[in-house]
């Protein structure tokens, strides 16, 4: 698909503008765009980007995309060939260039104002580490916004769904962002 341009930084001096500094993206179809505004409970369309470095991989990916048949895509035994494949050449790579993560979110307001929040960490493993062991520790503690309380809950949970309130967010938010490694 077409791609389009992200700054992985709010300002020039930020460490990801010089770690991750502008890079294309392209559509990616990962389920949260589709759920935020419900769970947020606000108005409008969501789409989520992703590009990878160095640019090699993102032609491979949608090279992929275009060729490979979608029931494949669904298939336990691709999907675990595929990781088996590429995790060599990922592990190459990313002792050649490194593994920094970023991730940008632009919200549009209603009156047409924009909010943009930029998270960086120098490396991808230990970020998804973090989130995951956060998230999970936020259901062991009982975080369940849908009713803005603390009670232990079951079920299967995006991350949207689960902090959907200011108050559920702010603890899980400044433990991610206190995390050694986090650039901005």
């Amino acid at each position: 698909g077409d791609s389009r341009k992200a700054k992985f930084y709010i300002k020039d001096d930020d460490l990801s503008a010089r770690l991750v500094g502008e890079r294309p993206v392209w559509d990616w179809p990962f389920p949260e765009s589709a759920t935020v505004a419900q769970h947020l409970k606000i108005s409008g369309n969501s789409n989520v980007g992703m590009g990878t470095a160095p640019d090699i991989w993102n032609v491979i990916l949608n090279a992929m995309v275009a060729i490979v048949p979608r029931s494949w895509w669904k298939s336990k035994a691709f999907s675990e060939g595929l990781a088996r494949f590429s995790k060599p050449m990922v592990a190459l790579t990313d002792k050649a260039v490194g593994e920094t993560h970023a991730m940008r979110v632009d919200v549009t307001g209603e009156n047409g104002r924009t909010i943009t929040a930029v998270q960086a960490h120098e490396s991808f493993r230990r970020v998804v580490g973090q989130s995951c062991a956060e998230f999970t520790l936020a259901l062991l503690e009982g975080v369940d916004s849908r009713a803005d309380l603390m009670r232990p809950s079951s079920g299967v949970f995006t991350p949207e769904e689960l902090f959907q309130t200011r108050s559920a967010r702010k603890p899980v938010l400044k433990r991610l962002l206190s995390t050694p490694g986090t650039l901005n």
